[in-house]
């Protein structure tokens, strides 16, 4: 009998629950909402969404497509996809 069968056997003895504990994810309701104007996603960092240079978004979408003028604003999970994509052969990106 190896260590981590014995570990789990005294755990059962002992009325530990079985099982792993983990970190689940129960918010549905993000605090930050997506930067564009016609996207309703949340730009949580537990969402997927990423805060990105006010002036390399104006690189993709208008002033008019964002909301706020600040410095570093943050955009959902699906939006960063197409500003990735539309910056992929953008070389002053790149080393």
């Amino acid at each position: 009998m190896g260590f981590k069968k014995k570990a789990r056997k005294s755990r059962e003895k002992s009325g530990e629950e079985n099982g792993r504990k983990g970190r689940k994810k129960t918010a549905t309701e993000g605090e930050k909402k997506c930067a564009r104007n016609d996207c309703e996603n949340w730009a949580d960092k537990s969402f997927g969404g990423r805060s990105i240079a006010y002036d390399n978004l104006l690189d993709v979408w208008e002033e008019d497509e964002l909301n706020g003028e600040n410095r570093r604003m943050a955009i959902c999970k699906s939006c960063y996809r197409k500003y990735k994509k539309a910056k992929k052969d953008d070389e002053s990106l790149s080393w």
